[in-house]
């Protein structure tokens, strides 16, 4: 629950921000150094998304409810066959609208709502996350490149392993054979970034992520980098 107050917080904000980034204007709005290595104090967790075909009426009634605030369309879809809904194309007002609802609408225990922006900050992510196999790992250098593959987007990369199999890379893997097809909830520092589906087990520690937006990757980076402090001489006259 504190991490949805502190994700509106985060909304409101970002109100400024609502004409669009594009990432072809990233020399002027991203403030990261690219193909850098950077040291962070970052706790990133992967949480199951509840499947459509194993949710009871308990979180599928407050989940239609969450979309139908953007939605009203009969024939809107979910995500990956999970309690999962994205949509683009978002103003201000329908973000604030369906992170107050999701504040003020609590899950039964251990579900918990996810919410987050992505790509020009004006495409929703939210959903429902099973909290019971929860995977969490704590990451101490990452970096962000260009992937022209991807569109010339800003891919953050970070390894959980630190650069040396260690046992959290068989504890990872073992984490993903479990959920394998599922979609995965990804956070770091509560932040969610991404809910990509599990289509094979990861066997090594790095990890990619190619939908955060711009201001989040600021927002990570510059978080842990202390300001210069200026030494002041004084001279006894």
């Amino acid at each position: 629950m504190k991490k949805l107050v502190t994700l509106l917080l985060v909304l409101f904000a970002f109100a400024p921000l609502q004409a669009k980034i594009h990432f072809t204007d990233l020399p002027d709005t991203l403030q990261v150094d690219l193909d850098t290595k950077y040291a962070v104090h970052w706790s990133v967790t992967f949480t199951p998304v509840v499947s459509q075909g194993s949710a009871t009426m308990e979180l599928l009634e407050p989940m239609f409810n969450a979309v139908r605030l953007i939605n009203e369309s009969e024939n809107f879809q979910l995500a990956n066959g999970s309690l999962l809904y994205e949509q683009s194309n978002c103003t201000m007002e329908q973000i604030v609208k369906v992170g107050e609802y999701l504040h003020h609408t609590p899950l039964p225990s251990p579900y918990e709502w996810f919410l987050g922006l992505q790509k020009d900050d004006d495409t929703i992510v939210f959903g429902i996350k099973d909290t019971t196999d929860t995977f969490l790992a704590n990451v101490a250098e990452a970096s962000v490149h260009i992937e022209p593959l991807y569109g010339n987007i800003p891919v953050v990369g970070f390894r959980l392993d630190n650069g040396e199999s260690t046992e959290i890379t068989k504890a990872f893997k073992d984490f993903t054979q479990r959920n394998l097809f599922k979609a995965i909830a990804t956070e770091i520092n509560g932040d969610f970034i991404m809910a990509p589906t599990l289509n094979n087990v990861i066997e090594g520690g790095a990890i990619e992520a190619t939908s955060m937006s711009v201001p989040l990757i600021n927002k990570l980076f510059l978080r842990d980098i202390e300001p210069e402090i200026e030494e002041v001489v004084i001279i006894d006259e």
